[in-house]
């Protein structure tokens, strides 16, 4: 591969995984939207679902993250009655306002060119 056909499949790339970030980010910023027209804080179902999408935002996972986002979305009555949630009460925290604060975090990461799979680390 010559040079000019690497820089461009290099760009074509990035520019692939630029969509599918912002795709991701708006599926996220949609089932928040959703959940701020109610007035309402997110429920089990949604902060789990929402934190795992924000989560991927942040290892590059955006697929995966639109995914989760809109399985946020999912309707109380269409959720499995066995749906094995983590009852971490720790979730509990994450209203809002700071899924809010976490997806602009999410924004302002840098692209990620691949996903990176393991523990996210945060650090002030």
């Amino acid at each position: 591969m010559n040079e000019d056909n690497k820089h461009r499949a290099i760009d074509e790339h990035r520019a692939e995984r630029q969509r599918e970030k912002d795709a991701a980010l708006a599926a996220v910023e949609q089932a928040l939207a959703a959940i701020e027209a109610d007035s309402r804080e997110p429920d089990q179902w949604e902060r789990v679902f929402l934190v795992q999408a924000i989560g991927w935002l942040f290892r590059g996972a955006y697929r995966i993250a639109a995914v989760d986002a809109q399985l946020a979305l999912t309707p109380a009555n269409e959720r499995s009655r066995a749906a094995n949630l983590p009852a971490d009460s720790s979730l509990n925290r994450f209203g809002v306002s700071v899924l809010r604060a976490s997806l602009r975090e999410a924004v302002a990461e840098p692209l990620h060119d691949h996903p990176v799979f393991g523990p996210v680390a945060f650090a002030q």
